[in-house]
């Protein structure tokens, strides 16, 4: 069975609103966030990658017929079929989900924020790369 277009569609907008949302944040300087809004990054982040995971994960089984068993799995599976030459910084975003679902106490939003400042273009081209799989 092939992937779900609709799916597919939706949830790239979902990646590319939470990378939107981020960049707002990011265009602050460090100093002048609240702390709502280094809440509001690491949130983003969550999302970001939830929704790039979702995408992954219907594209592994419906496209490609495979199960992924993780999270990082499931983007290196799609990275790799679609030519993604970034799947370590793919691989690094679920890592920094992981970070801050499971040991939050342990983030440095100084450090999440200046990992922000320097883009989003491993996203940018798996996103590419998938919708000109889809034609």
């Amino acid at each position: 069975m092939p992937a779900d277009e609709d799916i597919v569609r939706r949830k790239i907008g979902e990646v590319r609103w939470a990378v939107s949302e981020l960049r707002r944040l990011a265009s602050k300087e460090f100093g002048e966030l609240s702390v709502d809004e280094k809440y509001a990054i690491r949130y983003n982040i969550v999302v970001l990658v939830e929704s790039l995971v979702s995408l992954c994960v219907h594209l592994a089984s419906e496209g490609f017929g495979m199960r992924p068993s993780s999270y990082r799995e499931a983007v290196r599976v799609v990275a790799e079929r679609v030519d993604v030459r970034s799947v370590g910084d793919l691989e690094s975003l679920v890592g920094l989900r992981n970070l801050l679902i499971h040991r939050y106490w342990s983030v440095e939003d100084r450090k999440v924020y200046q990992s922000l400042k320097a883009n989003f273009k491993c996203v940018e081209e798996f996103l590419g790369k998938v919708e000109r799989l889809l034609g």
